[in-house]
């Protein structure tokens, strides 16, 4: 397969009028366009890798958000917590990898201390860590449920009584073997403390009215990777993603089907000054070149916040990435080849010889218009066309493949 005078964006850069050639689900080729007609007519439109959504939440049945996520061309998904029945079905989808689910790694049971609210509203026990000498054997049996990397919840309101030095121990026990260790927080002295703990990165920023001065020099310093999460920490304050996308018409079909059979609760307008430090810390970070993954926490849990339809909310998380500060082209790396490289997924993330073909075509220009990743025109899975649903009316026209 050949998609001909394509413009590409490879993971780092954008590249115009390109030629990519795909061959046995691999990348075979990246050149200069030709004149000679390709299989797929690129002109005017974009070819980007496969895009990764780094923090979802895809239990109890993870197939039909991975269905969701793929064709909107978000072809990884970062799972940050999840056990049971779940995980048995992720372990499987992750050594199958089926056409037209999104590639799946999750982090499993997250850890958290004795009695916690995620405990109480999963109705049954979770497997708690209590004590810096508990962290060793917690981590090894997280592994050997089929863990790929580790999560902390060190949150006290989420995650209980979780102390630094059981934080800092089971970073110790995840580096020990050879796994990263991610921390979940939602206020900035708890991302400082996790931080100082060694945690490889961030999987939320925080929310308040201010930020401290040098967290975004003291997050580089300490060379972690941070996942803002801006479409939830709207939710918390106050914002309804889900409503702000139902007038998007390249989205509205998709996120409509998505609504969820709870009530979502109404915006808060009084909230929003809270999203203040959030606009802040990024801004810090971006300017000290702390990398950023774009992720979501899309969940059945935030459906209430505002935050529902898997894949859809990944585009409109670049959005309120490029509109709080980081520029296009570093949005696009957020989503590709920065989660990439930070989970260890060299196989992905870019566009060049060698990587797997898992491909998204949209209409437009990403860099003068962030909401043109919305405008979906093909996804590839390994070189395979997935069978997307039928997409709005194009303000474009059809042009078909």
């Amino acid at each position: 397969m050949r998609i001909g005078r394509v413009r590409v964006f490879d993971g780092e850069r954008m590249r115009d009028a390109q030629d990519v050639v795909v061959r046995d689900g691999v990348i075979a080729s990246v050149r200069d366009a030709t004149p000679e007609p390709a299989d797929i007519d690129g002109a005017g439109r974009t070819l980007l890798p496969g895009l990764f959504d780094a923090h979802v939440h895809v239990s109890p049945e993870p197939d039909e958000p991975l269905r969701q996520l793929a064709t909107m061309g978000v072809t990884t998904a970062l799972d940050m917590f999840c056990g049971g029945r779940s995980l048995q079905r992720i372990r499987e989808l992750r050594t199958a990898e089926p056409a037209g689910l999104a590639s799946v790694r999750t982090a499993g049971t997250g850890a958290t201390g004795p009695g916690s609210m995620l405990e109480r509203m999963g109705g049954e026990p979770l497997p708690a860590v209590d004590r810096p000498q508990a962290a060793p054997s917690w981590v090894d049996a997280r592994l050997d449920e089929g863990s790929d990397y580790i999560k902390i919840v060190y949150d006290p309101r989420e995650g209980g009584p979780l102390d630094r030095a059981t934080l800092a121990a089971l970073v110790r026990a995840a580096h020990d073997r050879g796994v990263l260790a991610v921390a979940h927080t939602l206020g900035e002295r708890q991302a400082r403390e996790a931080i100082a703990a060694g945690v490889d990165g961030l999987v939320h920023l925080f929310i308040g009215e201010l930020t401290g001065a040098g967290f975004g020099a003291f997050a580089a310093a300490h060379g972690v990777f941070v996942i803002p999460t801006l479409a939830i920490l709207r939710g918390l304050c106050g914002y309804r993603l889900g409503e702000e996308l139902a007038d998007d018409p390249w989205l509205a079909a998709r996120v409509l089907a998505a609504r969820p059979r709870t009530a979502v609760r109404p915006a808060e307008p009084g909230r929003n000054r809270l999203y203040a430090a959030t606009v802040e810390a990024l801004n810090q970070l971006v300017t000290e070149g702390v990398p950023i993954l774009a992720g979501t926490d899309t969940a059945p849990i935030t459906a209430p916040f505002g935050v529902y339809g898997f894949g859809a909310t990944l585009h409109a998380e670049l959005e309120l990435l490029v509109r709080a500060g980081l520029p296009p082209v570093p949005a696009l790396a957020a989503a590709t080849s920065a989660p990439a490289g930070a989970f260890g997924l060299t196989d992905r993330g870019g566009i060049r010889p060698g990587l797997r073909a898992d491909l998204l075509l949209v209409e437009g220009d990403p860099r003068t218009d962030i909401r043109n990743t919305r405008k979906v025109v093909a996804v590839w899975q390994r070189g395979v066309p997935l069978d997307l649903s039928p997409p709005p009316e194009s303000p474009a026209g059809d042009r078909g493949l």
